[in-house]
């Protein structure tokens, strides 16, 4: 088998002709997931785009015989993923940042088409109460080298919400000098301090009575 690039990494190495920040995009989708009206994680989709996934298609086609060399992928990727902290960032009422586990569940990755689907559940270190309480959830790539978005307020699902919370995405209002700084870094360069992916992310919002 050839190869295979940590999943990030995979995504960075594609398509020279792009050269504007994004180079890549993920489309997302995210379930709360709630337990005796705890808030204790959340379960995730994403959806690569078509140039972002060939290599990890090819990857696939190679072991499609072999459950235990996709699985050694799969690890790969989650490993990868778990390190970046599921590139998730939930905040709550007071603006403390929540913390993870490091054992996600339910993980896999498999071919939509000419898309990869990849999808994992991780979990919050302690659960949160979702009474009185508020959180914010950002899911994003720092660097913004990849966007990771929502199509629409659809595609975050609240059905596990009690009654007594109401669930919302919000899109980020980024100012013109920040669209026109990302729109300047070419393929060969990374946002300096990390901040950009921020500043495009948006918001899934929980709030409870």
């Amino acid at each position: 088998m050839k190869k295979f690039f940590l999943f990030f990494t995979a995504l960075l190495a594609f398509n020279q002709q792009v050269q504007a920040h994004p180079h890549a995009f993920i489309g997302m989708r995210t379930t709360p997931l709630v337990e005796h009206d705890k808030l204790k994680g959340f379960s995730v989709q994403w959806l690569l785009d078509e140039a972002s996934s060939a290599e990890l298609l090819y990857d696939l086609q190679v072991v499609h015989n072999d459950p235990t060399a996709k699985q050694s992928i799969v690890d790969e990727m989650i490993k990868n993923t778990v390190s970046e902290h599921y590139f998730s960032y939930l905040y709550d009422k007071q603006g403390n940042r929540v913390k993870y586990t490091s054992q996600p569940a339910n993980y896999d990755i498999k071919a939509v088409g000419n898309h990869i689907l990849y999808h994992f559940d991780f979990f919050l270190s302690q659960p949160q109460t979702l009474v009185d309480n508020e959180f914010v959830l950002m899911i994003y790539d720092p660097t913004y080298y990849v966007s990771m978005y929502y199509d629409d307020k659809s595609a975050v699902d609240f059905s596990q919400l009690p009654a007594n919370c109401h669930g919302d995405m919000v899109d980020q209002t980024v100012d013109e000098k920040t669209k026109q700084y990302a729109k300047s870094l070419d393929k060969t360069q990374r946002e300096a301090d990390f901040s950009l992916g921020k500043e495009f992310a948006q918001k899934v919002i929980l709030q409870c009575q």
